[in-house]
């Protein structure tokens, strides 16, 4: 892989974990923003006001972005990516030069 495809990668990364932190620090409860497979965004100013059961049948199919997991635009899609082990043996993060995150 080049240089460039790995800074590329680097920097989708990077802009979509910035991006996510910025969306979620200024979130507040009842509030929910969806972003789509093409990149984008909608807002739910009131998402409280959904029905509870259908909220709660819908986040039994959700994971939650943990540590160890990022967001990753790549052919135009949308992706979660987790820190995994790969059959080289290299950890997924470090492959592409993100050390030192968890």
């Amino acid at each position: 892989m080049s240089v460039a495809r790995k800074a590329a990668i680097a920097a989708a990364i990077a802009i979509a974990a910035i991006g996510v932190a910025v969306i979620a620090e200024d979130m507040k409860d009842g509030s929910m923003t969806m972003v789509e497979p093409s990149g984008k965004m909608m807002a739910m100013k009131n998402a409280s006001a959904l029905d509870k059961a259908m909220m709660d049948d819908m986040m039994k199919h959700a994971e939650e972005v943990k540590d160890g997991m990022v967001i990753m635009v790549w052919g135009q899609k949308l992706y979660v990516v987790k820190n995994e082990k790969m059959a080289d043996g290299k950890m997924t993060f470090d492959y592409w030069g993100l050390h030192g995150v968890k």
